[in-house]
């Protein structure tokens, strides 16, 4: 009999604070440690062209960093082409975003893996249709735990604290924080002790700032990284 698969929502403190990065840290140190791990992006805004087919960046550099062969489709279920808020992307193409083929997608996904780490679009209040279903709608629904990316530099405190408490007022489980982009500086470290002691969230992961050139060796940085910053007990506690 197939143990229930678990579902952990990626939750931003803002836009461009690296939830792709992230998830794809979280299903690379799943499945390196023999565990079926996969991850789900409900809603792409901003596709890219591959093999003339508009697909989810964001999911092909997942599948590329964990080892992921399952299809595009499966994985994401709606890509749209402009990288703007999902329910303006959705407007402008004519396109209604049917929550019911979400959660089916989810659940087809349940049946076949043990983890799933669903990557969200922006933060927790973007909307996926307007004034009316926003991401942690789609969280409630779901029925599952948040883990929140937040920036090491300035800035992060307000914006970390206020996301958490905005997550929690809503009924919602915020299981850890994972600092992103660090490069160790006295500030980031202290920015780091408040967010806990505020928050009283823990901080399960700190990732450095790598220095990509844009080449083949870059997954292999990336890899090392989280093998060294994301440890896999600590990512197994969040379900």
């Amino acid at each position: 009999m197939k143990v229930l698969a678990k579902g952990l929502f990626v939750i931003g403190t803002d836009t461009d604070v690296g939830k792709t990065f992230i998830t794809a840290g979280i299903v690379y140190i799943l499945r390196k440690n023999n565990y079926n791990a996969v991850s789900f992006k409900p809603v792409q805004s901003g596709g890219i062209i591959c093999n003339s087919k508009l697909v989810s960046g964001d999911i092909e550099f997942i599948k590329r960093v964990a080892g992921l062969k399952e299809e595009y489709c499966s994985m994401n279920s709606y890509c749209l082409k402009e990288a703007v808020s999902p329910h303006i992307a959705a407007e402008r193409e004519n396109i209604n975003i049917d929550v019911y083929r979400i959660i089916d997608d989810y659940q087809k996904l349940k049946d076949k893996y043990d983890f799933i780490i669903v990557e969200g679009a922006g933060g927790v209040i973007v909307p996926l249709i307007r004034n009316k279903y926003y991401i942690y709608d789609l969280i409630k629904d779901l029925n599952i735990p948040v883990v929140i990316v937040a920036r090491a530099g300035v800035g992060t405190i307000n914006h970390t604290v206020l996301t958490v408490n905005y997550i929690k007022s809503l009924g919602i489980n915020v299981k850890g924080i994972i600092i992103n982009n660090y490069s160790g500086n006295f500030y980031e470290d202290d920015n780091i002790e408040v967010i806990k002691k505020i928050t009283k969230v823990d901080v399960v992961g700190v990732v450095n700032k790598l220095d990509l050139k844009g080449n083949e060796d870059d997954i292999s940085k990336i890899r090392q990284e989280f093998e060294k910053s994301l440890k896999i007990q600590d990512i197994l506690n969040m379900f």
